[in-house]
């Protein structure tokens, strides 16, 4: 996007202005650097008088920031928003000549009206000088915009983790898919600023743009939902070197320099404009540490293979080289629904990745382990890095493609990245979103290292994975729900279809469907907050299958091919219903798993070894059988619900599949 234009009020004029302008989108922080910062919000219309008064923390002075000092933006204005909902208005209010490394607090106002909730932990703290060392607090953050429960767990786990260990966050770093599945202005709002509300008011997110947010933004243009919510340096305005554009930029923080690269739709060869800015940035800094952010890895087997993709594999061929010339400690990355973490690495530009001649350091990195990475304490070319990909933030892979040679931590389970750094050391954990802390190395920059390759470094096996998340093949709970619903069906035998029971879900009505040989990638398919449209799932009617001359869904690819589809159903369950009387009504060949709201409920005709992989045994689909519910009552609420069914035959090349679901209400009380 182009620098943002001051807007004069008087543009307000073009505006029908509403008498109780309402806040529907912040306020929150952008673009800080030691003398100043943006506030950013929204309303639903335009507001008479924007105000934003501010005061230094523990003084009553009040300072204001009003007229052309803030920027104002509509659909229609000179610097348009993307499509918005009707008579959005966008402030951007730039605070300028303040106190480094200072605290202040700020409020909203139209004219005389507050519009900030009363109470409400509206502050900011500057950056503090340029090159000075000061403690750090950094949460990083990668594919979270899913807008679920796994999100807002992860959220909160940070939010505790930062109360009880009483240091509150300085920087905030998202690596991109903040809102899926498009990026839309909506899905930005329910899937970004509402879950983030409260951090996002004190705290600035830089952020990198993802492939989901490239479905509504363009990185070439800087036009989109994507570059309207972010306010980022252009012109050096918060340090580094000026990059003319919002998709790459740096930024300092103290004595940390901090890269944010875009790896999606700009050009990431060496001759490239974003490569050529790169390589004048390094040069240019002086600081202790550098940082670097982007959304792709180049270094994963997560729910992507960096050895196969052509954004990640450039990222690692083209970029990782400029980098680990110019002095790079930490890469950050996400896009793979993963945790993983690499030994002390230099030169790993290999495709496929290997290990020979690029580890410096085999050890785990950990303080109370094999000890801290060290290197230099000056900037030094090619003197090691640690790659992290921090996908999981929403989203979390079931499985992985493998294993990079190159990792030391590996965890399928969701979580961010929480990061310290004081003085010479840099202290990273990987916190779980129940708050338990996963992986942690330091890197410590201290006098002159010359490191010696490692001659036989250690590796990583399928042991090295530490799989424990919702959804994930082969994690114990995943197992064990599997065997609980293996016995549950054993108990559950098909009983006579009851007469005049009352359709929740017809027979043959239409269901969201995956087939073709893919799985979901997390468990959220089997609960109501998941959208099969985003996702991409197919429609049709029930049942699937084929060969029996009676699908109404014929899986034409199927047989040969695979083994396993998935469905899913919304539906509602009317008030005064007997929870206890529903059942399902099945045919099926050859097993199949039943969920309701997120829980696994009964399977019959399927096993699930330790690897967590699903098999069926033989059963014929000669009839309807019907399988009452009425133990499993409390997976299901009054008002809206969803079911769902993965459905499996016993090998690919069976003559047959059929999967027909439908279900009922019984009456009776």
């Amino acid at each position: 996007m182009p620098p943002r234009l001051t807007c004069i009020l008087s543009l307000l004029l073009w505006f029908t202005v509403c008498a109780d302008a309402k806040i529907t989108r912040g306020p929150y922080l952008q673009q800080a650097h030691e003398e100043g910062v943006t506030i950013v919000w929204r309303t639903e219309e335009a507001m008479k008088e924007p105000r934003v008064s501010y005061w230094l923390g523990g003084t009553t002075a009040m300072n204001y920031c009003a007229g052309a000092k803030i920027g104002v933006r509509t659909m229609t204005s000179e610097q348009p928003l993307s499509k918005t909902p009707k008579g959005t208005v966008q402030y951007e209010a730039t605070l300028v000549g303040l106190k480094p490394s200072s605290t202040y607090r700020y409020a909203i106002y139209d004219g005389k009206s507050k519009l900030t909730e009363s109470g409400s932990d509206s502050h900011f703290k500057t950056h503090p000088p340029i090159g000075k060392a000061t403690p750090t607090r950094i949460w990083v953050v990668g594919d979270s915009g899913t807008g679920a429960q796994h999100q807002a767990l992860v959220h909160e786990a940070m939010l505790q983790y930062v109360a009880t260990s009483k240091r509150p966050l300085d920087l905030y770093l998202h690596v991109g898919d903040m809102a899926y599945s498009k990026g839309t202005d909506d899905q930005f709002q329910k899937n970004f600023f509402a879950p983030y509300r409260s951090t996002l008011r004190n705290t600035v997110c830089w952020g990198s743009m993802g492939n989901h947010e490239g479905g509504s933004s363009n990185g070439k243009t800087g036009v989109g939902p994507f570059y309207d919510a972010y306010v980022s340096p252009t012109h050096a305005e918060s340090g580094g070197v000026a990059s003319g554009r919002e998709a790459f930029y740096s930024f300092d923080y103290g004595n940390i320099h901090f890269i944010c690269l875009e790896s999606f739709d700009i050009n990431r060869k060496p001759d490239g404009e974003m490569a050529k800015w790169l390589v004048r940035d390094l040069a240019a800094t002086k600081a202790q540490w550098i940082i670097g952010f982007w959304h792709h890895p180049p270094y994963t087997k997560g729910s992507h293979d960096s050895d196969k993709e052509k954004e990640l594999v450039e990222m690692r061929e083209y970029i990782m080289p400029i980098m680990e010339e110019g002095g790079v400690d930490l890469i950050l990355t996400g896009h793979s629904h993963i945790y993983e973490r690499s030994m002390l690495i230099d030169g790993a530009y290999h495709t496929p990745t290997k290990a020979e001649g690029v580890i410096l350091d085999d050890g785990d990195g950990r303080p109370d382990g094999d000890g801290a990475y060290r290197k230099s304490a000056a900037i030094t070319p090619h003197n090691g890095t640690v790659a992290v990909v921090t996908g999981h933030g929403g989203k979390l892979g079931s499985d992985t493609k493998g294993i990079i040679p190159l990792n030391r931590s590996i965890v399928l389970d969701h979580g961010s990245t929480i990061i310290d750094i004081k003085g010479d050391t840099l202290t990273s954990i990987m916190l779980d979103l129940r708050g338990v802390e996963r992986d942690r190395f330091a890197i410590q920059k201290k006098g002159v290292i010359k490191h010696r390759v490692v001659a036989r470094p250690w590796k990583p096996t399928k042991k090295t994975e530490e799989r424990t998340g919702h959804g994930v093949k082969g994690a114990p709970k995943d197992r064990d729900a599997a065997e609980i619903a293996r016995k549950a069906g054993a108990k559950n035998l098909p009983k006579k279809l009851p007469k005049g029971a009352k359709s929740l879900i017809a027979r043959h009505a239409e269901w969201d469907y995956l087939a073709g040989g893919e799985e979901p990638e997390t468990g959220m398919w089997t609960m109501v907050e998941f959208d099969a449209r985003e996702e991409g799932w197919k429609r049709g009617p029930a049942g699937f299958g084929y060969s029996d001359d009676d699908d109404e869904t014929e899986l034409e690819g199927m047989k040969d091919n695979y083994t396993a589809m998935f469905i899913r159903r919304e539906f509602e369950i009317p008030a005064g219903a007997n929870l206890k009387r529903l059942g399902l009504a099945i045919s099926y060949d050859d097993g199949f798993a039943l969920y309701a709201n997120g829980s696994i409920l009964f399977s019959k005709h399927l096993e699930t070894n330790k690897r967590g992989k699903t098999t069926a045994t033989s059963h014929e689909a000669k009839k309807v059988e019907y399988f009452p519910l009425s133990s499993f009552a409390s997976a299901f609420k009054i008002g809206k619900n969803v079911i769902a069914l993965e459905g499996h035959n016993i090998k690919k090349e069976s003559t047959d599949f059929t999967l027909d679901p439908y279900l009922l209400l019984e009456g009776g009380k």
